[in-house]
């Protein structure tokens, strides 16, 4: 028992070094940069429906150039479209109120973008995109819906390593709903939902989150089973007195 103790204590480091050295090298996979094909134009396909799956029709959405991607030794790098030139906006696309910044300034700046109106399906396209960053405005509501806010698209973006041309862009929308006043009176009031796109708008990079759960689980494992280990060879060398 004595013998079976000790070579457990000994083995005990390097089962948890193996867990560490494993844990530590899994990392998400980032498309590189040297593979992006400039000559290649993007698209991006919008999909409106609201909370209940239900295609949401009318109206229409105008899309805007706000910078053109290019490489810096190797870095990707966005840079102003001459549209937004002047804008002194800090262009930082992890900013998540970057969106509603730019559409403030395209309603000051009286900026001109593509529009085109929401189809039956709820679908709408905009093709032959240059690399670069995009903001998304819904212009024209969709009856009975509330409108979309703003957001901002990248193309192209990272797909578990792979660059992606074809960008789906898929908001969710609020109804309008009418609601009655402790008066009794009724008024019409717009339910207030963030939309939600299910795009990346930067490539994935870095290590994943999981690996460090699995670290301290494995380690706690190991202590505990160590403790139940010593425990019982101590009973055990009590009981062989």
């Amino acid at each position: 028992m004595k013998t079976t103790l000790k070579t457990v204590y000994r083995i005990l480091p390097y089962l948890l070094a193996l867990i560490m050295i494993f844990a530590m090298t899994v990392t998400a996979y980032a498309a590189d940069t040297a593979s992006l094909d400039f000559d290649q134009t993007g698209s991006i396909e919008l999909t409106l429906a609201d909370s209940d799956g239900n295609a949401v029709s009318g109206g229409a959405v105008t899309l805007y150039q706000v910078a053109i991607l290019y490489l810096d030794d190797g870095n990707m790098v966005y840079e102003y479209a001459d549209a937004f030139n002047g804008c002194e906006i800090t262009l930082d696309v992890e900013d998540t109120s970057l969106a509603a910044t730019l559409a403030a300034y395209v309603e000051d700046s009286d900026i001109s973008g593509t529009t085109a109106s929401i189809g039956s399906g709820g679908t709408v396209s905009f093709t032959d995109l240059e690399l670069g960053l995009y903001l998304i405005i819904q212009t024209t509501d969709s009856d009975n819906y509330e409108t979309i806010n703003p957001f901002v698209v990248t193309v192209p973006i990272d797909n578990d390593g792979e660059w992606v041309y074809t960008v789906d862009a898929s908001p969710k929308v609020g109804e309008v709903t009418t609601i009655e006043s402790e008066s009794e009176s009724t008024s019409t009031s717009k339910t207030s939902k963030n939309s939600t796109s299910t795009v990346s708008t930067l490539p994935k990079t870095g290590q994943l989150n999981w690996p460090v759960w699995l670290m301290a689980g494995g380690s706690s494992v190991l202590l505990l089973f160590g403790w139940a280990l010593r425990r019982s060879g101590n009973k055990q060398e009590e009981y062989e007195k």
